[in-house]
């Protein structure tokens, strides 16, 4: 999941000053992908690597004298290759060195990108020391100093189809070779004046007089940009790391010992089963099991919601209309880029997608706050099915720094109405999937939103008001009065708990825009067919192993989200309901579910997630025992339990 660069000049000659200045604008536009961390690698003539990395995004890791040394270095020296990371934060705490790219283990220096999702399984299996190394990375490397030490009797192809998820790989051995492979296409290549070979993750990080000529690396091959020799050279590494203070580290540094974890699950759990209990006082709408707290909700005579007397089912086109709008909108290059999140919606999208013969580039917005069973989620499936997947990342130190102050501010001064604040730093999502799409020749774009998902209440708990989509999408529009409302409500929040504010002015205002005011000109395939919890879950789950992360989350609806445990309890403590509630609502008024099938659902839905919660906390710095007394203060108020507060 980062972005990749390098330039390996040909047989018997070296890298240029033009070669270096390229390759610098390589790596500045790699850190879309992400900028945890970064790091370069240098390959002289007598087949020494020096190695540069650091805990901080490639642009200022160059300005460190570390890199400077080593670019000065290349300079004079006779020098064949140079190529570097930037990196997304996966597996692996990006604060200790040893877990950042390039991944240096015996004869071999690897970057990667991607998630290889059986590297436990490969460490486990090779009597080999890993260096203390958790990024799964490392695998790779593993996997290349075994070849080398059995002789190299098999293909290398035999090595690298040991790997399941996806991978895109540049690396070079001490024995002066230099190879790259990508199974995803995550890896092209484009070629300089002097038959210099130039690497990069995507073709826009190329400068202009090669991305017209730039080819994607072929799938599953390993390309040998330059040969292996008799001579033995050796490896140095210069660390360029910044010492963390504060938040500005990611998560690691706040991990709370195992007795407070302890106590603040204790404490928490009986903090839900009063919510749950309150949930069963409340009067419910016969037909579904929305509640009396919904916000604007009124039952007729019979007990039926307003909702669900305003119903009326869509009509679904079908698969074929589906394939046939698709290719209408289909540009020369024939592409689709299908927006993944890791969730089963998307992934099942994306399967589909790619079983109607489309030529498929999956695209996802990272955010920090994705889980590590949806990162692999999408790891595998693009691995198995051999897509290109696109990956967009803010500064994840940076927005868990901003999470972590909102969160804290909201926590002093609970208001329902705002919770969405504290998720709009991943409303950009939309922003850059047209970006995405058309940085790739205008392609359409599939978003795997449906109406069954709907949780409009959010808003509505902000004075919002919404009109039924029955086109069968789900409706971002909100009128002037319903924006005006919503901003009175976070303003007036935020005057309360001034900490707030900067989270107001900068992510709520941009994810404002992005999410109710910016065209949302996607394909939506559900709203041709229906939405069939089952029949997904089943296929994901029999095909591509696909996980909905059992040990986090008790349902696989937002197991991709990290802060889906957090406001979900709020919503049960404030409205004894959670967005749980209506989904399962939407699927009985869809004739997808009978209402005693949904109760019995909920049951298991609202399953207070624990360890769901502390990660959250942890993840974004938050002090575990803090943030459980505000959250017993809440529910005192909301409740009236002081024994919540013992």
């Amino acid at each position: 999941m980062c972005g990749l660069l390098g330039v390996v000049a040909t047989e018997n000659n070296y890298l240029s000053a033009e070669d270096l200045k390229r390759l610098l604008s390589i790596g500045k536009l790699a850190q879309r992908r992400g900028v945890d961390a970064s790091g370069l690698v240098l390959l002289e003539s007598n087949y020494d690597i020096h190695v540069v990395k650091a805990n901080h995004g490639f642009e200022t890791m160059v300005e460190t004298d570390a890199a400077s040394n080593l670019l000065e270095r290349a300079r004079v020296a006779e020098s064949y290759g140079l190529f570097g990371h930037s990196r997304l934060e996966t597996h692996g705490y990006s604060g200790s060195q040893v877990n950042n790219q390039p991944v240096v283990l015996g004869n071999w220096v690897v970057v990667h990108n991607g998630v290889i999702t059986n590297a436990e399984e490969i460490k486990n299996s090779l009597e080999l020391d890993d260096g203390g190394i958790e990024t799964d990375s490392v695998a790779i490397a593993l996997l290349l100093e075994e070849w080398d030490r059995s002789g190299r009797l098999v293909d290398s192809d035999e090595i690298f189809n040991r790997l399941r998820g996806e991978y895109s790989v540049i690396a070079a051995s001490l024995s002066g070779e230099v190879l790259c492979r990508t199974n995803v296409g995550n890896l092209y290549s484009a070629l300089g004046e002097q038959g210099q070979m130039y690497l990069a993750s995507e073709p826009r990080q190329f400068p202009k007089e090669l991305q017209s000529d730039c080819e994607r690396i072929d799938l599953d091959q390993t390309i040998f940009l330059r040969s292996k020799q008799e001579e033995l050279g050796q490896v140095s590494v210069v660390d360029a790391s910044r010492q963390e203070t504060g938040m500005e580290g990611a998560q690691g540094l706040h991990l709370q010992s195992d007795e407070v974890e302890a106590d603040f699950s204790r404490r928490m759990e009986r903090v839900a089963e009063q919510a749950s209990n309150y949930s069963e006082t409340l009067k419910r709408c016969t037909a579904c099991v929305l509640p009396e707290t919904f916000p604007g909700i009124s039952f007729n005579d019979q007990g039926v919601c307003s909702i669900c007397q305003n119903f009326q089912e869509p009509e679904y086109p079908g698969l074929e209309k589906l394939s046939n709008d698709l290719q209408d909108q289909l540009t020369p290059n024939g592409k689709v880029l299908v927006c993944l999140s890791g969730g089963r919606d998307s992934c099942y999208i994306l399967h589909l997608i790619h079983e109607f013969g489309f030529d498929v580039v999956a695209y996802t917005y990272d955010w920090g706050m994705v889980t590590t069973a949806a990162r692999e989620n999408m790891s595998r499936m693009c691995g198995d099915l051999g897509i290109e997947h696109v990956l967009v990342s803010p500064d994840i130190r940076q927005n868990r720094v901003r999470i972590h102050r909102a969160l804290r501010a909201w926590l002093k001064k609970p208001k329902l109405g705002t919770i969405p604040i504290l998720m709009a730093g991943d409303k950009p999502y939309f922003r850059w999937a047209r970006e995405i799409a058309r940085e790739r020749g205008d392609i359409p774009a599939v978003l795997a939103d449906h109406p069954m998902e709907t949780t409009g209440f959010k808003a509505m708990l902000a004075g919002a008001t919404f009109s039924p989509n029955q086109a069968g999408g789900v409706s971002y529009r909100l009128g002037p009065t319903g924006m005006a409302k919503m901003a009175l409500s976070y303003g007036l929040h935020a005057t309360q708990s001034p900490g707030m504010f900067p989270a107001l002015f900068k992510e709520g205002l941009t994810g404002f825009i992005d999410y109710y005011l910016r065209k949302h000109d996607f394909v939506r395939p559900f709203s041709y067919i229906p939405w069939e919890e089952e029949k997904l879950e089943e296929l994901l789950r029999s095909k591509y192993d696909w996980s909905s992360g059992e040990d986090r989350s008790s349902s696989s609806w937002r197991m991709g989200d990290g802060t889906a445990p957090f406001y979900n309890l709020m919503y049960q403590i404030g409205l004894g309901m959670t967005e749980h509630d209506t989904l399962r609502s939407n699927q009985i008024r869809y004739g997808l579910m009978d209402r005693s099938e949904a109760i019995t659902r909920l049951e298991t839905d609202n399953r207070f997630n624990s360890l769901g919660l502390a990660s959250y906390f942890v993840t974004v710095g938050i002090d575990l025992q803090w943030a459980g007394s505000r959250i017993e203060e809440f529910a005192f108020q909301s409740l009236g339990h002081e024994s919540t507060l013992s």
